[in-house]
């Protein structure tokens, strides 16, 4: 081996254990927040048929705090309905809500 070789190999090994170290360290030098998260989905009434949240819970939320994050489709429902053959298409759906806040100190 030459010494270039040798000294390429030596500053790779000192460079790994470097990032090792530091990878090792860093997660209890940075600590951000604890969050509590909530989700609130649509209810089932009966087989096959939904509710929507109903907006007062989606108000109740906020006021005591809860931060909206998200609001992803959850059911879709389909009804296909129509004479003669010709079919519409209604479809219906009922949101999830996703909701985040800062948990409280100990």
């Amino acid at each position: 081996m030459t010494r270039r070789t040798v000294y390429v190999c030596l500053g790779l090994i000192l460079a790994l254990t470097g990032i090792i170290l530091a990878q090792r360290s860093t997660p209890y030098l940075v600590q951000g927040p604890t969050w509590e998260l909530k989700s609130v989905f649509p209810q089932e009434i009966s087989p096959g048929r939904h509710r929507q949240v109903p907006h007062g819970e989606i108000e109740r939320l906020s006021w005591e705090g809860w931060d909206l994050v998200s609001v992803t489709p959850y059911v879709y429902q389909n009804d296909e309905r129509g004479p003669d053959g010709q079919k519409q298409v209604v479809t219906q759906v009922y949101p999830a809500y996703f909701f985040k806040r800062p948990r409280p100190a100990k």
